[in-house]
């Protein structure tokens, strides 16, 4: 039994909310400032309630859908220094787990990172901002790694309706092809 039939029909069902997509465009898309050398110490209270980010959680707890998202760098900054600073963090004792780097790096971008979640976003950047109480999940660990950088993003938040949350990783490889992300791997 070939089960070209049974193919057909999966590429079908996963084309449709791709589709979709490529005609209604996305359910929200937000964007969110974030300066590096503004970042504190929040083991003691929860990030979501401090006062600098009480508004953007307060918004990211609406975002319930799958979720694409990326940082863009919006400082003057040489991406060899951002280079330089996690790979400083990278190999020092304790560090939190991060993102793996392409042995080819286009250092021209303005993209540092690209992802997606399917669910609960707010959590991921929790991660990235390296506020979450384990060293094994990976996120960025920005608040370990850049306070010494001039370093500040455009963070671009793109939600989607629930039926693309299974396709979600077409979607983030499309985008960091197009990106050239400095950070993480993309097959």
């Amino acid at each position: 039994m070939n089960h070209i039939n049974e193919i057909k029909q999966i590429c079908e069902k996963a084309a449709k909310p791709l589709s979709e997509v490529s005609i209604k465009g996305v359910k929200s898309y937000r964007t969110f400032d974030i300066d590096c050398q503004t970042l504190e110490e929040y083991d003691s209270k929860s990030i979501e309630t401090a006062e600098k980010f009480k508004e953007l959680f307060s918004q990211l707890k609406t975002v319930t859908g799958p979720v694409l998202y990326w940082f863009e760098i919006v400082s003057s900054i040489d991406n060899q220094l951002i280079i330089n600073e996690l790979d400083k963090y990278r190999n020092s004792e304790d560090c939190k787990a991060v993102p793996a780097l392409k042995s080819n790096l286009d250092f021209n971008t303005k993209a540092l990172y690209v992802g997606k979640v399917k669910q609960l976003f707010r959590g991921r950047l929790i991660q990235h901002l390296g506020y979450q109480k384990g060293n094994k999940t990976q996120g960025l660990q920005l608040y370990y790694w850049t306070k010494s950088l001039p370093l500040k993003f455009k963070l671009h938040v793109y939600e989607f309706d629930n039926d693309i949350a299974e396709l979600m990783s077409i979607v983030e490889n499309a985008m960091a092809k197009e990106l050239k992300p400095l950070i993480g791997k993309h097959k």
